[in-house]
């Protein structure tokens, strides 16, 4: 099977995997009163209100079997779609449209077919599984780039990963040969100082330190 249509049918079993979480989300609405929330947070829970007003009947027993459903399942699944929920609502509009083609795709693979590639994407390292939440984009590229990314401080999380969706084809390819050529006591380092360069020079500065230029 080539390498791209591979790549395609493992986004369609992520994308199954994330596009399954919102109703879990939606499963669990905090228990705190709305008035002492913040602002943010009290506007969707007033939006989520106003969808179930919205409902018809019908659709309220679905949304009660959904939820009784999601009560039983285990700690640790929940855990998990949580987390699918929130890589899933943390992706650009355009990914997210793929992501929902690639599983759509995938539903129309023969279930002999199916359970191959769910087993293969289950026999995956966890960080590449993981990696996988970040998108068609960035999760068919983290078998290149994990080893310079996996294990960054929580703080730098959220600009890398705003960094990362900004670079190009060529960056991804540059940040790849350096990660796989840096030591791995460097990486830290490597990954800070490319992160504290100016993001319209980010690119320019990977293909300088690639071709080794100071």
């Amino acid at each position: 099977m080539p390498i791209s249509e591979r790549v395609r049918r493992f986004a369609g079993v992520a994308g199954l995997l994330l596009l399954a979480a919102p109703l879990a989300q939606a499963a669990l609405p905090p228990a705190l009163k709305a008035e002492s929330l913040p602002a943010a947070e009290r506007a969707q829970l007033e939006a989520r209100a106003a969808r179930l007003a919205q409902m018809t009947p019908a659709e309220r027993d679905a949304l009660k079997a959904r939820l009784a459903a999601w009560q039983i399942l285990p700690a640790g699944e929940r855990a998990r779609r949580r987390i699918a929920w929130q890589a899933a609502d943390a992706l650009p509009h355009a990914e997210r449209m793929r992501l929902q083609q690639a599983a759509a795709h995938f539903e129309t693979l023969p279930e002999p077919e199916q359970r191959e590639l769910r087993l293969a994407f289950e026999q995956l390292d966890l960080s590449l599984r993981r990696g996988w939440l970040l998108g068609p984009v960035l999760g068919a590229d983290w078998p290149r780039l994990h080893s310079l990314f996996s294990a960054m401080p929580e703080d730098q999380r959220g600009p890398v990963l705003l960094a990362l969706r900004a670079t190009s084809l060529q960056a991804r390819d540059d940040l790849a040969a350096l990660a796989q050529r840096t030591p791995p006591q460097e990486r830290d380092a490597l990954r800070a100082q490319w992160l504290a360069v100016p993001a319209d020079t980010r690119d320019a500065w990977l293909r300088a330190r690639v071709a080794g230029t100071p």
